[in-house]
């Protein structure tokens, strides 16, 4: 008997506990109990929570797409003055237009997402037959203290990084070696040695032939000219362009 009476009220204590913990702090107070602590985190009536994932940011803006350029070849000497547009001629590429701008190359690339990397450039009004990319035509090594140097040409296109494809009887292509700069136009070239290493890599200029090419070295090419007027000097390649939309 006394077992039951225990229990019995056992119970109502739990079941006036109970009560009193569902009664809102009015309630609370109007029968004379303490009010409850203040419960934190809930959701304002009519807000629901989000939910919050450790190490997950919020997302960032997409990145700016892939830009497509056009336009002519600008080529300037080593101290910055304009010499003319590369040539576009029957025989292919090479040496600058003195004539009519109706003579000068027109090319087309397109830069990655980040405007970063190595491009293809492709003539696009070409008068000499394909392959239409621009790069280099021969295997040669360039290195620091060689004369060697590489042709420049029409060439198949080739991939990134890639050391001289064998293209036809007598050439070896390599066409994605040309970086371009968004802020000042220039185009960069980096060549891919055949053992498949990156060189240092001039643009060279023999203005007695009007021909241009590559070299690792310009001051090694030109100690093993014996005429002075196999003597180059640098130039530089830039984009006469308009942004294709």
């Amino acid at each position: 008997m006394r077992i039951f009476v225990l229990s019995c009220a056992i119970a109502l204590l739990l079941s006036v506990c109970s009560a009193g913990a569902a009664l809102t702090n009015a309630q609370r107070l109007a029968r004379g109990l303490p009010i409850l602590p203040p419960k934190f985190g809930r959701s304002l009536p009519g807000y629901a929570r989000s939910p919050t994932v450790a190490g997950v940011k919020d997302p960032s803006p997409s990145s700016a797409p892939p830009q497509t350029f056009t336009g002519r070849i600008l080529v300037k000497s080593h101290n910055g003055k304009s010499l003319g547009h590369l040539h576009n001629m029957a025989s292919g590429i090479n040496g600058v237009n003195f004539g009519a701008s109706s003579a000068d190359l027109h090319v087309s690339f397109t830069t990655s997402r980040s405007g970063k990397g190595l491009i293809d450039i492709q003539a696009v009004d070409a008068a000499f037959h394909g392959p239409h990319y621009i790069g280099t035509t021969s295997s040669h090594t360039l290195a620091t203290g060689s004369s060697t140097a590489v042709d420049f040409g029409n060439v198949i296109r080739t991939p990134v990084h890639s050391p001289p494809v064998p293209a036809g009887q007598h050439n070896a292509d390599e066409s994605a070696i040309w970086s371009f700069d968004p802020r000042t136009h220039e185009l960069k070239v980096q060549y891919v040695n055949p053992d498949g290493q990156t060189a240092k890599t001039t643009i060279a200029y023999n203005i007695h032939d009007n021909t241009i090419f590559f070299v690792g070295d310009i001051g090694a090419y030109n100690a093993a000219q014996v005429h002075p007027d196999h003597h180059v000097s640098p130039i530089t390649f830039y984009l006469d362009s308009t942004v294709k939309k």
